[in-house]
């Protein structure tokens, strides 16, 4: 949500440039690439508490999926080692142990 609120507030702050250098007489892609610059610069600054929202949540979104990332690889091992463990029994005569 906060990524959706942050772009809509560039999105907003870029018309609101685009339409006062409309004004001021500019047109054409002079008008879009100076609105391009300006919108970047005054939303450095304006939207800063938006942009420090949209890092958190990409940072829990990021960090939520290196601890699934990380449980997912621990099961993969784990079953790895079973089924390694199965083979080197095969292997030596034994009986495979039983997996739940």
């Amino acid at each position: 949500m906060a990524v959706l609120r942050y772009t809509l507030l560039r999105a907003l702050v870029f018309v609101i440039i685009a339409a006062l250098l409309w004004l001021v007489g500019l047109r054409g892609l002079v008008l879009v690439a100076l609105g391009l610059v300006l919108s970047g610069l005054v939303s450095f600054f304006v939207l800063r508490s938006s942009r420090d929202q949209v890092s958190i949540a990409w940072d829990r979104r990021l960090r939520t999926v290196r601890e699934r990332t990380a449980a997912e690889d621990a099961w993969d091992d784990e079953q790895r080692a079973h089924v390694d463990a199965d083979a080197d029994a095969d292997a030596e005569g034994r009986p495979p142990r039983d997996t739940p």
